[in-house]
């Protein structure tokens, strides 16, 4: 008799549950508002330098190339750095960059990468697939924070808020032994990266990025990107470590 009588009421139960989370998913869609809709395939405008981002400057060898029409404001302990790695550029060694061995740029510099990446909008969360090395990057959007000791990583942990019709992205969690662009611009662990993504029109998304580091910057560090939606495009595969002709060991030495 006991069991008959739970046999009848677990159904119910499970019915009634079932309803009364529909409902709170019907009531959490409901509340949230609408947004301007960033899905699509998207090209950058300019070039991959935050230091010169004139469009077609491909990397600091570029004969166009000049820092000083957006000059990074490095500490005196960062700029020594800096000056280093150019100057070994110049003398024809190895620049220590990661992604010589096919390992990702990171953030911020993947924003820059010269290949099409693709946004999907979907209702608490951002994704943005990469052509370069299918890399990933979510952007949260559903009033998470960020976690206590996020372990570094190359994308670091994007939270995003909407203001108006602006999406405000702030990045922490970052790896320091990434470079921010190719000329080997470098960076410490107390990277924070803000961005203000927003539409300029149907087919236009601006990103104005701000790298915040109180150990390698003296202040704010600033780059307002553009890009082109690509109508009818799909990104396709590239995989780096497929054709890699760069490699180098970990001493920096090119790897016949």
């Amino acid at each position: 008799m006991h069991q008959s009588t739970r046999k009848q009421w677990l159904p119910g139960r499970a019915t009634a549950l079932a309803a009364a989370g529909l409902l709170m998913v019907q009531a959490a869609g409901a509340q949230e508002p609408a947004h301007p809709d960033f899905s699509g395939v998207w090209l950058q405008d300019q070039g991959v330098l935050f230091s010169d981002p004139t469009k077609g400057v491909a990397s600091g060898r570029h004969p166009g190339y000049d820092e000083s029409k957006n000059p990074p404001p490095l500490t005196p302990a960062y700029a020594e750095r800096y000056e280093a790695t150019k100057a070994a550029r110049k003398a024809g060694r190895p620049v220590d960059d990661p992604t010589a061995n096919c390992l990702p740029p990171g953030m911020p510099r993947l924003m820059v990468n010269p290949f099409p990446f693709e946004i999907l909008h979907t209702p608490g969360r951002l994704t943005f697939i990469f052509t370069a090395d299918s890399e990933v990057r979510r952007i949260f959007t559903d009033g998470r924070g960020h976690e206590e000791d996020l372990d570094p990583t190359f994308n670091g942990s994007s939270i995003g808020r909407w203001e108006g019709d602006t999406l405000v992205v702030e990045t922490i969690g970052l790896r320091e032994d990434t470079k921010l662009q190719s000329t080997g611009l470098p960076h410490s662990a107390e990277l924070k990266v803000v961005e203000r993504i927003r539409l300029l029109g149907p087919d236009k998304l601006e990103d104005e990025i701000t790298m915040i580091d109180p150990v390698a910057f003296t202040r704010p560090y600033s780059s307002t990107r553009t890009y082109t939606r690509l109508k009818g495009e799909e990104i396709q595969e590239y995989v780096c470590a497929d054709n890699n002709r760069s490699a180098v060991d970990p001493s920096g030495k090119l790897v016949k």
